[in-house]
């Protein structure tokens, strides 16, 4: 598996040819605004004139003194970033889809409405007591209907855009970030002048360049070695060799996380070329990325490092998590799928920075997998698809709505996968549907459990495989036949018993679930 580490670059000075001296910053910006150049002119003829890539390769290392790693190592970013505008694209279709049909749906409601009042209007005198409020109604249907009308219409050419670009392979990107980009439309509230934009948007364009490694190449990596003596050598663009010779060398760079895996990387291993049958040294692949960020360049090396073994055992019970807006639930049961512990883990995900956020998230998680080490149970997990969710943010209460569109909530499963893989625990995917009906209905209070620990005890049997969706209970609040609604496919069942239990206030409920036994 691959895996990122980071470290902040000191800015030391690095000697040049004359004996001068350089800030290694200085050099990090030139070099990033030299290959932003290269990558953004590479798009053009990419992208945009769809020339050919070998053509391109053999005239962009002549003209631009590059080496064929460096080219290489341009057009995989370049390739990056295509790539993840190609699948915002098809995203931002769904979502524009998914926003048309519900305002399209919401609109032929609202028309339904008005023209009901307009009605009932007609067939009033004018001096009745409410005539004036169903005026005034029916004035707010016409000024809603005209802001939808006028939203549905944004969205149709939104969405006839997208799909136009889709089919027709065309990539919009603007290097430096869009909303950057329109910053100097309105400098005044930004507090700029237009040359202070200028410098800030040409820093934001060349804040990043990347080495990519190659398993073949001493310490996996020719254009940026990482040696034994943790000792970094860059490789210089040709056309500046007379200045800077043929490399930069910065000492001691030390990873605070990560620098046992990248040193075992270094370490190669014997192989064998085909047909010959020389002897060659492989190592392993380090690609190197420098990013500038708060007025510090910082390193990021990408390794693949060996999976962990698994740690836990198989029928040997499962511990169910249920995430929650501020909170993990997480219930521990045996092989047999009885409850046997259960306990909550807070963390902070609002009025917190992202990076603070995803720190206590991070450490919240790790509590969960240690205790799953421990134990040497497979953690369980909702399969939950968070894109769908947040298309559907407008017809949720603002609680759900800000749940959803949190950083917490998008990172939960990549953090978790992440962790489980890093300590070697299986992790088990479940089908979400009614966990937390049937927790409530089922364990909550024949364990004492609290609404989401009875989820998380549902998540931790279904990923035993127990029981795919557990049997209804028979109760006296159950409206209708009950002896039709059971005939009904389980999953039916839950969804009517769901539906039915909306219409009890949350008093009411405590009452039912106490006197349910």
């Amino acid at each position: 598996m691959f895996r990122t580490y980071q470290t902040k670059l000191k800015n030391e000075m690095i000697v040049l040819l004359d004996q001068s001296e350089m800030p290694v910053y200085d050099y990090f910006q030139q070099y990033a605004q030299e290959f932003g150049r290269i990558e953004r002119k590479l798009f053009v003829d990419l992208y945009v004139r769809k020339r050919p890539a070998n053509q391109l390769k053999i005239e962009y290392c002549a003209n631009y003194q590059l080496t064929a790693r460096q080219y290489n190592s341009t057009k995989n970013q370049l390739d990056g970033r295509v790539s993840s505008k190609r699948k915002l694209t098809k995203l931002y279709i769904e979502e524009a889809r998914e926003k048309f049909d519900q305002t399209k749906k919401f609109l032929t409601k609202k028309i339904v409405q008005k023209e009901k009042a307009h009605l009932s209007l007609l067939t009033m005198k004018g001096n009745e007591p409410l005539f004036l409020k169903k005026v005034k109604n029916y004035r707010k249907l016409k000024e809603l209907i005209h802001q939808k009308k006028r939203r549905l219409h944004r969205l149709q050419l939104k969405l006839e855009r997208l799909e136009s670009d889709e089919k027709r392979g065309i990539v919009r990107l603007c290097f430096g970030s869009k909303a950057f980009f329109h910053k100097q439309f309105h400098l005044i509230d930004n507090n700029l002048s237009f040359e202070q934009w200028k410098n800030n948007w040409q820093t934001a364009r060349a804040s990043q360049f990347t080495f990519i490694g190659s398993k073949d190449e001493t310490y996996g990596n020719q254009s940026c070695t990482y040696d034994v003596d943790n000792q970094l050598r860059i490789r210089v663009n040709r056309k500046d060799e007379g200045k800077f010779g043929k490399h930069i060398v910065l000492p001691n760079i030390n990873f605070t996380y990560g620098q046992e895996n990248i040193d075992q990387a270094k370490i190669p291993t014997i192989g064998y070329t085909k047909g010959k049958r020389n002897k060659v040294r492989y190592y392993r692949a380090l690609t190197c990325k420098f990013i500038f960020k708060n007025k510090h360049w910082y390193l990021n090396i990408s390794v693949d490092v060996d999976t962990p073994e698994i740690k836990t055992l198989q029928n040997h019970g499962q511990i169910g998590v249920d995430f929650n807006a501020n909170f993990l639930a997480v219930t521990e049961v045996d092989r047999f799928g009885n409850y046997v512990h259960s306990f909550q883990v807070p963390f902070k995900a609002y009025h917190v920075s992202s990076e603070q956020a995803k720190q206590s998230l991070s450490d919240a998680l790790k509590i969960v997998v240690d205790y799953a080490v421990a134990k040497q149970k497979p953690i369980a997990y909702e399969k939950l698809d968070f894109k769908k969710k947040k298309q559907q943010l407008k017809q949720r209460s603002k609680k759900q709505a800000k749940m959803l569109s949190g950083f917490a909530y998008s990172s939960y499963q990549s953090m978790l996968t992440s962790k489980c893989q890093k300590d070697g625990v299986a992790l088990v995917a479940v089908n979400p549907a009614y966990t937390s009906q049937i927790g409530q209905h089922k364990f909550m209070k024949r364990y004492g459990l609290s609404s989401h620990e009875g989820a998380a005890m549902v998540i931790a049997r279904r990923g035993l495989g127990l029981k795919k969706i557990e049997r209804v209970p028979i109760h006296q609040f159950i409206q209708g036949n009950q002896d039709s609604l059971l005939r009904k496919k389980r999953v039916e069942q839950w969804k009517e018993l769901s539906k039915q239990w909306k219409t009890y206030t949350f008093g009411q409920k405590i009452d039912l679930l106490y006197h349910m036994f």
